[in-house]
């Protein structure tokens, strides 16, 4: 499958520039003061990692209400940490809502960076009626035979996915905000890093995540906004 091949590529080529830039600092300024160098750096990304980018991209285009607002799903995985993002779309719920239920690979796809996280393959830039009729029970594939099952529907307003089984859930909401005008908000519950394996994942999946939704909220304004006209 191309789209593991490639994130699989991506990390390992962000470890193997991480070995070779401590492996040159170490050559440069030899073993031990190279490798202290090495690890001050690193300490210094991981501090702005923490303490600006990562608050950000949990939260990006969310309003201080948005965040703290409980969702739909958010009782399904306790304990978990919440990833709060919205936009506003100048088209109703009901012309927005079409674009959100053929969402998943294989279907529409997922409106971001298809070279990455669809196989190659062009997310849909119309409403296909035969992918509409999506139904609670149902899987969103997320990559081939791995998806979270739909929870709740509720047609123009609200799309629930996910439980404990799958260890999170997907919440995106359409609240309308004036005449003609959206807000689309997406909450993700996810476990907290418990242990060491899980914050160095985490590392990778808050900003390849990030990066990800960021486009597919911006193509979904695109698309519903021209849809309306």
């Amino acid at each position: 499958m191309r789209t593991k091949w490639m994130i699989l590529g991506i990390v390992g080529g962000i470890v193997i520039i991480c070995a070779a830039i401590l492996a040159a600092l170490m050559i440069w300024f030899g073993l031990w003061a190279g490798l202290a160098a090495g690890l001050a750096i690193a300490a210094m990304i991981l501090l702005l990692y923490g303490v600006v980018f990562e608050p950000w991209a949990r939260r990006w285009g969310a309003t201080e209400a948005e965040v703290a607002a409980v969702m739909p799903g958010d009782e399904l995985v306790p304990g978990s940490t919440a990833v709060t993002r919205a936009i506003t779309i100048e088209a109703a719920p009901r012309q927005v809502w079409p674009w959100l239920v053929q969402i998943g690979w294989g279907r529409a796809g997922w409106y971001s960076y298809d070279w990455l996280d669809n196989d190659g393959k062009p997310s849909a830039d119309r409403i296909i009626p035969e992918l509409q009729n999506l139904q609670v029970g149902d899987r969103i594939p997320m990559i081939p035979g791995m998806g979270p099952p739909v929870r709740r529907i509720e047609p123009n307003a609200l799309l629930v996915a996910g439980d404990t089984a799958t260890a999170m859930t997907w919440c995106l909401m359409l609240t309308p905000v004036g005449p003609g005008a959206t807000r689309l908000i997406t909450r993700w519950c996810l476990p907290k890093s418990r242990n060491v394996f899980m914050l160095i994942w985490s590392l990778f999946f808050v900003p390849g995540h990030f990066l990800l939704e960021r486009k597919m909220l911006k193509n979904l304004k695109t698309r519903a906004a021209q849809e309306n006209r």
